[in-house]
């Protein structure tokens, strides 16, 4: 049997870092290349020639259906294919040697959204090379999805990789206004149900969560048929969350999870609303129901977010089992995360928060037993510790015998213990051209703290006034600061300094850093992340009332789990119970009936009574409620 000719057809402009990839992707596939540049100023003409001598010109006139369609005019096959210079064509043998029937063909669309993880969707991209069919819209443009449902066909074996998913949003966003004049331009035209999705999406990548929920909502009023309608339902859910909007989105997920019931995205959508309104509970039952519909029919789906019915639900329960204090459920999660999805750093992330306090080189052993070795895979691992200032870098380091370069280099020395090399490093290299790292800064500070040099800091990069400055300087000089007003830099500063030194067992420094401050905000910080690497004693030594209750309510809790977790359960709920006077929310309910249910099961049935009726959304509380035979 004959195959189909089929021409691919592109439109260009500055593509030189990626053409050449795309154009390789197709070579031997396709009978016929097209390239139009709509205006290049780099080598992106020259790299097309080299693959096809059918390059032509397009004067752009913001609307790419025009480019796309003058590309359309030159081509002789039977079929086109459309690509971007970004994408490049994985798997086509099966699908494009058979022979073809339909008009309109869908692929999958895998975009890469950076860390391992992935959006796929499919768009027609595969159509009939005939004179009816030509794009529309000036900025979404798309072939028309309106004919008869027997003129499309679906290539399962066939994927679309678009490498540049990040770099097109950034782009986006700085044409933004652009765009959005084009957008408000074809809605006053045509205002169909397809371009206030486009609208509201815009309004999304802009954070204007408000306006895309209008112009998302006036979307699905004008039909619900389409192929992009299960995606505005769940960009629906996201700016409810967004805007806080907790019990209307949920609202929202529980109807869409009967008109889709086999899509696992707004199941996972729903555990992500209910984690973040603090029903973790809730968010897990959600997250197991994901597991429950699994992977097996994602192919079929328009638009999806790979792992919502697998590794990305797996690394959530995992994080959820954490928060439950359960680790070893969190590390059968996280390796079965792991497994399916080696190269989700989400799942790296989450791994490391299991055990904060074990052996770095337990650690590597761990991470070799579980994460299969690919070269490119454990230099993205070395990156991510990097940016994190994990110490466990320095085994990856030594243990593949890699060449450190600046500024991880200095890092390197400080994780050694050579702080002199360190500081060395940083002098003889900072003039280097290195794009803002705020690792250069925490390097900075750590070295001023462990050689007592406030010298260092004059190099500091940051958005600090000189009295702020001064601040950090003679906390190295004298070892005591006065009071000073608390503002997010300073916070975020003193946080990773305290990270630093417990990551790195440096515990003389704690003792500095607790002594040089009575500062509420500051000593909740210093407890914050005591607490998060296990020392709860030494957190609630360090703990502090203040006069601002909002504040207050924060070191409540920390004290009260610190104490929890250390046995002493009345003096829990003595602390859970003050938190609760300042503002009552779900976990410090929940919280106070963990303990209950363990040491008077009659106040925790009474307490669970409040949890269902305060939070009638909550399923878990319901079903506890029945479990136990409370009467509301």
């Amino acid at each position: 049997m004959n195959r189909n000719s089929v021409s691919l057809c592109m439109i260009v402009k500055n593509e030189e870092s990626y053409l050449e990839r795309c154009l390789e992707s197709v070579r031997g596939i396709v009978d016929e290349i097209i390239i139009v540049d709509t205006g290049s100023s780099d080598k992106t003409k020259d790299i097309a020639k080299r693959y096809t001598d059918k390059v032509f010109d397009f004067k752009w006139i913001d609307d790419f259906s025009a480019a796309r369609n003058f590309a359309i005019e030159f081509a002789s096959s039977e079929y086109i294919l459309q690509l971007d210079a970004d994408e490049i064509l994985r798997f086509p043998q099966k699908d494009l040697f058979q022979q073809l029937n339909k008009d309109f063909y869908y692929i999958r669309i895998k975009n890469d959204l950076g860390s391992g993880l992935y959006l796929s969707h499919q768009f027609i991209r595969l159509f009939r090379n005939s004179s009816d069919i030509r794009y529309r819209g000036a900025l979404h443009e798309q072939v028309p999805s309106d004919f008869d449902i027997e003129r499309y066909g679906f290539l399962p074996s066939m994927e679309i990789f678009h490498e540049g998913y990040k770099t097109h949003l950034v782009k986006t966003k700085q044409k933004a206004q652009r765009n959005l004049k084009i957008l408000l331009k074809e809605i006053k035209a045509k205002p169909t149900a397809f371009n206030y999705y486009n609208l509201g999406m815009q309004y999304i990548l802009e954070e204007k969560h408000r306006d895309a929920l209008i112009a998302l909502k006036k979307s699905y009023s004008l039909g619900t048929q389409y192929a992009f309608s299960q995606k505005v339902v769940l960009d629906i859910m996201k700016c409810l969350q967004a805007l806080g909007q907790f019990q209307e989105a949920i609202k929202v997920g529980e109807d869409a999870v009967v008109l889709y019931e086999d899509v696992p995205d707004f199941w996972y959508q729903m555990g992500l609303v209910f984690m973040e309104w603090g029903l973790i509970k809730d968010g897990q039952k959600c997250f197991e129901q994901c597991l429950e519909i699994g992977e097996e029919n994602a192919y079929k789906l328009v638009q999806h977010y790979d792992g919502t019915g697998s590794y990305m639900a797996q690394a959530k329960l995992a994080e959820i089992s954490l928060a439950l204090e359960n680790h070893e459920e969190a590390l059968k999660y996280i390796v079965q995360a792991a497994k399916a999805s080696p190269d989700t750093l989400a799942i790296f992330d989450i791994f490391l928060s299991i055990y904060p306090n074990a052996k770095n080189s337990e650690i590597f052993q761990t991470i070799s037993s579980i994460w299969p070795f690919s070269s490119e895979r454990y230099i993205q691992f070395i990156s991510y510790l990097y940016q994190q200032r994990s110490p466990l870098l320095n085994e990856f380091l030594i243990y593949f015998g890699m060449e450190v370069v600046y500024p991880v280099s200095t890092f390197y020395y400080i994780v050694a213990g050579k702080y002199e090399e360190a500081i060395s490093d940083f002098l003889s290299n900072k003039e280097q051209s290195v794009e803002k790292d705020p690792q250069i800064n925490s390097n900075l500070l750590f070295l001023a703290m462990a050689t007592e040099n406030s010298g260092l800091l004059d190099h500091f990069d940051l958005p600090l006034s000189s009295k702020e400055l001064k601040w950090f300087k003679n906390l190295v000089d004298t070892k005591k600061v006065s009071e000073i007003p608390v503002n997010r830099s300073i916070l975020v500063i003193w946080k990773q300094l305290v990270t630093d030194i417990i990551q790195l067992q440096k515990y003389e420094f704690m003792d500095i850093l607790i002594n040089a401050t009575d500062q509420p905000e500051l000593k909740l910080t210093i407890a914050e992340c005591l607490q998060l690497y296990g020392f709860d004693e030494l957190a609630l030594d360090v703990l502090v009332e203040t006069s601002d209750q909002q504040i207050n309510r924060k070191i409540y809790m920390v004290a009260a789990n610190s104490l929890r977790k250390l046995g002493a359960m009345e003096d829990a709920l003595f602390y859970f119970k003050k938190a609760e006077k300042i503002k009552l929310d779900f976990n410090v309910l929940y919280e106070q009936w963990r303990i209950y249910s363990e040491v008077d099961a009659k106040t925790g049935r009474e307490l669970l009574q409040k949890i269902s009726s305060l939070y009638p959304d909550s399923k878990w509380a319901k079903e506890e409620v029945y479990k136990r035979g409370v009467t509301i």
